[in-house]
This record gives C-alpha cells, sequence and structure tokens, in this order.
C-alpha cells in the first residue's frame, strides 16, 4: 500500500484519516477548489467590510430562501450575533446602520457585562442541551431552562417566560429535541419574543433553511464548514431583516462582542461560492453514492470476526430527501471493548478518527462506533479495515 499523503508531515504532525464527519477539531470539510481560486480571486482588490458583509447577506438570503442573512465567523458567532440582536431589539441600536456614518460603539459595548435594562434570558430546551448553548452568556445572556432531559411541553416554555427579562427561545436541533419546529416557533410567536433555531450541522439540503424559516424561526443558525462544504471558520445566520441588521451591528469589524471573530474578504467570498455550488448540487445523488460506499465499507468490517458492522440514516429536518449516512460497529468479542477498539483507530500513523456513541447524530448509536466514508481518501477503506482486524487479533 503507498503512503498516504500527508501535507502536514513537513512539520512532523501525524496524517489523519477522517471517518468521524466535518468536525470542527479536525478542521470542517473539504471545500472543493472553486471555493479557494474565488478567495485568491478576492485577494487581488479592497473592499469595505461592511457593505461586503450586507451584500453577501443579501446574496445568502437569495439563495437560501430568507429574508435577510448575514455572513459569520462560524456557528457559534452567529449564535452570539443573534443573542445580541434579541436582547437590542427595541431598544436605540435600531436607530443605526451598519454602513452607515453614525457611531453606536457605546451601545454595543454593553455587552456582555451590562445589561441592565434589556431582556437577557433565553429560554432553552431541557432536553437538547449542548455546549454550544454556553455561547449565550459569551454574549451577556442567560441561560433558562424549560423542561428537562425527559422532555420540553409548550407550557413548559410559557412557565419559563417572563415578560420583562425573556428576550428570545432557543432550539439546538439535536435528536433528542423532540418538540417539533413549528410548535416551539408558535409558542414564541405566541408570547411576542423571537425564536431562534440552531440548526448548525442540519444544512444537508438547500431546502433546509426556507422549510425552519417556513415554520416560523425568526432567526436561523448554519454552519458554514460542515455539510455546506465552505471553509471551517464560516457560519450564517439568515432571518428576519430588522434582527439581521442588529446582529450585524455587532459584528466584526465593529467594536462589539463580535469584533475577535473576524471574517476576511477572502473568507466571505468563498464561503458564497460554496453556498453557490451547494443549491446547484443534487443533494439526494450525493448521498445515495456516499450510501453505496458506506455499504461496501459496512459489508467488509461485517465480515471481521468479533464485531457486526450496518448503515444508519442520520436524521433529516425535512421529508422526502436522501439524509447524510454512517457505518456502525458494535462488538460481539469481549477480547476487546468498544472503547479500546475506539482508541486503537486513533493510536498509530495516520490516526484514524471515528466517533464514539455519538448522540449528537443519532438515537442509534448506543454501544456503537460510527464512521463516515465522506471524507475517506483513496485506500482510507483499506486502512481501516486492516486496522481493525489487527485491534482484534
Amino acid at each position: 500500500m503507498s503512503e498516504r499523503y500527508n501535507p502536514y508531515k513537513k512539520i512532523g504532525l501525524k496524517s489523519v484519516v477522517n471517518a468521524a464527519t466535518s468536525l470542527t477539531t479536525l478542521g470542517g470539510s473539504m471545500p472543493r477548489a472553486e471555493v479557494f481560486e474565488t478567495m485568491q480571486d478576492a485577494s487581488k482588490g479592497f473592499i469595505v467590510i461592511p457593505e461586503l458583509q450586507k451584500r453577501a447577506g443579501e446574496l445568502l438570503a437569495e439563495m437560501l430562501g430568507a429574508e435577510a442573512g448575514l455572513p459569520t465567523a462560524g456557528a457559534v458567532n452567529a449564535l452570539m450575533l443573534a443573542v445580541a440582536a434579541c436582547m437590542f431589539k427595541g431598544t436605540e441600536l435600531e436607530d443605526h446602520d451598519p454602513v452607515g456614518k453614525s457611531s453606536w460603539t457605546e451601545i454595543i459595548q454593553r455587552l456582555p457585562l451590562n445589561t441592565e435594562g434589556l431582556k437577557n434570558e433565553f429560554i432553552i430546551l431541557g432536553n437538547s442541551r449542548s455546549s454550544y448553548d454556553h455561547s449565550i452568556e459569551c454574549a451577556g445572556g442567560i441561560r433558562v431552562q424549560a423542561g428537562d432531559k425527559d422532555g420540553v411541553t409548550a407550557q413548559d416554555l410559557r412557565d419559563a417566560f417572563v415578560t420583562d427579562r425573556t428576550a428570545a427561545l432557543y432550539y439546538t436541533k439535536t435528536p433528542s429535541a423532540d418538540m417539533p419546529i413549528k410548535e416551539f416557533c408558535d409558542v414564541a410567536q405566541s408570547l411576542g419574543i423571537p425564536a431562534i433555531i440552531d440548526a448548525a450541522p442540519n444544512l444537508t439540503h438547500a431546502s433546509i433553511p426556507s422549510a425552519v424559516l417556513d415554520a416560523g424561526a425568526d432567526l436561523v443558525i448554519l454552519s458554514g464548514g460542515k455539510q455546506l462544504g465552505s471553509v471551517n471558520n464560516t457560519g450564517i445566520l439568515l432571518g428576519r431583516k430588522d434582527l439581521i441588521k442588529l446582529a450585524h451591528l455587532n459584528a466584526y469589524p465593529f467594536d462589539g462582542i463580535g469584533r475577535g471573530a473576524k471574517m476576511s474578504r477572502e473568507t466571505i467570498m468563498g464561503l458564497l461560492k460554496a453556498v453557490e455550488i451547494f443549491v446547484e448540487e443534487d443533494r439526494d445523488a450525493y448521498y445515495t453514492e456516499m450510501l453505496i460506499k458506506s455499504g461496501k465499507l459496512a459489508s467488509r468490517l461485517d465480515s471481521i470476526d468479533g464485531i457486526t458492522s450496518g448503515t444508519l440514516n442520520e436524521p433529516s429536518l425535512v421529508d422526502d430527501v436522501v439524509p447524510p449516512n454512517y457505518v456502525w460497529i458494535e462488538m460481539e468479542t469481549s477480547k476487546v471493548t468498544l472503547r479500546e477498539l475506539f482508541n486503537g483507530l486513533m493510536d498509530d500513523d495516520p490516526v484514524i478518527r471515528p466517533l464514539y456513541e455519538p448522540s449528537f447524530l443519532s438515537r442509534e448509536v448506543t454501544g456503537r462506533i460510527t464512521l463516515k466514508v465522506e471524507y475517506l481518501q483513496p485506500g482510507d477503506d483499506d486502512l481501516i479495515v486492516e486496522r481493525v482486524k489487527s485491534l482484534l487479533d
């Protein structure tokens, strides 16, 4: 077997086989060459960044079926800006324009600490908590949990609402979040506050954003560096024009909570190109081809003594589409535990990085390692099979 190409060998780092998914910690996805060509072209000239952000947001909204949009430095940045927008709703910040000549620095620098007089509570679902909802507090908000891990009802949301303190409802789309998005948004509308839907990893098809917005979402958070196929440090905030403007006023390059989340002109243009490619692509065909490859790898792994293997689909936000899919492995031997197999796959060169019981993907992963074929390079499937065999010998 020929040596696997490793662009990081020159600085002394091991190669990584990404059998996990588009993890931020692995660098996200693998953008098309056209994305980098667009970024290189953007590097040849200068632009007023707020004007570029505004125009890019208009184009993102047009392509993805929203009223307004904003390019962001990843999904967490989009969430922080969404939080700031909801907190500043109804304040003097609404009088300013991101491409205007007035100054609003003193207003936005109230966040994250000086929130007196602002609605700063965000109601979150007890059964879809994640480490990402910490971003609410990074922006100056306070998390208020409705319900618990066993379930959340519409009445739980209403009980957590306080008229002069609640800024918005926040919904993280996870397999455990069983409240329909429309029901969640209906509650927010009845309370007169925005509904924020965090669908960061769920942008698998171009119909996803408009489906969430049509369900009543006021703001939708999307990752650029995952299924979309943009560079790792990109994200998108879509939604109501008034809230997007407030988010923009808090974003880089202005001196508020978004200042540190820089997006270069090259990155913004690369994101636009990635979305342009994405909306024209046949995503059902893409995931169908992936399922064929997943089935072949699962069949090879299933033939190894001591394990069983198959495929599973990742739940989708819309019906009638072909969703992303994964290979799973379960142990049938007591010689090696699932955790030992997982660690063993990563403890060599190249590192083979799968996922261990990834509950953020599916409810069907308990007692399983999952592998995604999407980013496997030629020969990587052979490396995985041989590594598993050697660990079970």
